[in-house]
């Protein structure tokens, strides 16, 4: 048998059938010569115990091999056991909550082996069903909050279909060397699922290699499926801060108004991506005057910044007020509100979701609403927050960050027109 390409990393904790759902898929999408796949077993309590091998060596044979744990070690401590044991020269560390398509690694390996300054790939991940984007890129906000950038875009736009370098990939699904993955310390174990993938990032480019995405290689992705999977993200934040001080800049901003959009800020002073005034309010004038639902939902899938389309659509369909009217409102509404994280907006998904009986989003709009109302209410503290990132913004030479903030500054109330 020859030295396989890769050796495919799969760390699992319980959720036999989502592990099973995974295998299969890379079995139907997957040239068997190019793999080995590796299953760590993190202590599993379910039928992983007893169906993860009979299952593993009837789809991939010799090429199939399981690590055991005697306990649930973590996500970092699993996936470098599942190193230690791989043999292929490259690692391609894959979240069990994930499913491969028709020629997924091909395209993944030529861009790793195409370039010497390129140290680790990532393909585009899709969210099932709707195929909208989970992750093409990490981006972070200007307080340096982690961010999937085009995250629900359709998944054949333009932007989230563009290979691009970025400063951090998710660790769901991961290609770099098995040289360059020990030659950075693997995943560091001190984080408790989560954040191990940025640490790792951030000593690929201090190794002096980039990161990229891969988009003509596509999975899906069922996001965060392991229970717990948030719960230690404070002390995993802290910790990243200690080992990789200055390792990322906010760059949310920056990749939005290049691609040729405009920055906002929420209630909470976050940045959040608009069309330009102009395009905005050209496409809303076109359509109010003469509206088609149909060329509207098209129009939605082409910009989908468009802030001015999702209250027609939604407008139209909760006129037309049949139950399958409300359903697809709803889709729409919470589309607006994951763009544009606006009180008003909040609101509106509320009325949607009462009058289409759902309870649950109804009553989460309406505390999302309160909260950004509340927010909006606290000057003294969103003064302070944003003079310090105005500050920070000139500080490095960041004149479009310092202008968005100290532009709010200027319009906030309370505010001293006479400051620069």
């Amino acid at each position: 048998m020859s030295m396989p390409a890769v050796s495919v990393i799969i760390p699992a904790w319980n959720l036999w059938e989502m592990t099973r759902a995974c295998l299969e898929s890379l079995a139907r999408h997957t040239p068997p010569e190019l793999v080995e796949i590796v299953v760590v077993d993190n202590g599993s309590t379910d039928e992983t115990r007893d169906a993860l091998e009979p299952v593993g060596r009837e789809l991939f044979g010799g090429r199939f091999r399981a690590v055991r744990l005697e306990d649930n070690q973590g996500f970092a401590k699993g996936c470098n056991a599942g190193a230690r044991a791989a043999a292929a020269p490259r690692l391609f560390f894959l979240n069990n909550d994930t499913l491969a398509t028709e020629g997924w690694l091909p395209p993944l390996l030529a861009a790793l082996d195409g370039s010497p300054f390129l140290g680790m790939v990532g393909p585009l991940l899709l969210l099932p069903g709707a195929r909208r984007v989970q992750h093409c890129g990490i981006t972070f906000a200007p307080t340096l909050e982690v961010e999937h950038m085009y995250g629900l875009f359709p998944g054949n736009h333009p932007l989230a279909r563009r290979p691009r370098a970025w400063q951090a990939l998710t660790g769901a699904a991961l290609l770099l060397s098995a040289e360059l993955f020990r030659r950075c310390g693997g995943f560091f174990e001190g984080y408790r699922n989560g954040f191990e993938d940025l640490d790792l990032c951030c000593a690929v480019r201090r190794a002096g290699l980039r990161l990229g995405s891969v988009p003509q290689s596509v999975l899906f992705h069922l996001t965060s499926q392991t229970p717990g999977r948030f719960d230690h993200d404070g002390p995993n934040t802290r910790l990243l801060n200690e080992r990789c001080p200055g390792g990322f800049v906010p760059d949310l901003h920056r990749i939005g108004m290049e691609d040729g959009f405009a920055p906002a800020l929420s209630p909470a002073l976050e940045v959040y991506l608009t069309l330009p005034p102009e395009r905005e309010a050209a496409l809303t004038t076109a359509f109010t005057r003469t509206f088609d639902a149909d060329r509207c939902r098209l129009r939605l899938l082409a910009e989908p910044l468009w802030q001015g389309g999702y209250a027609l659509l939604a407008g139209h369909l909760e006129r037309l007020g049949t139950a399958e009217a409300l359903v697809e409102a709803l889709d729409w509404r919470s589309l607006q509100v994951h763009f544009f994280p606006l009180a008003e907006n909040a609101a509106a998904l509320a009325r949607t979701a009462a009058r289409a009986g759902d309870a649950v989003m109804a009553e989460n709009a309406v505390r999302a609403a309160t909260d950004l109302r509340a927010t909006a209410a606290d000057t003294a503290a969103l003064r302070k927050k944003a003079d310090a990132l105005a500050r920070w913004g000139r500080s490095v030479g960041d004149t479009a960050l310092a202008g968005l903030y100290a532009d709010w500054l200027r319009r906030a109330p309370g505010a001293d027109v006479g400051r620069p």
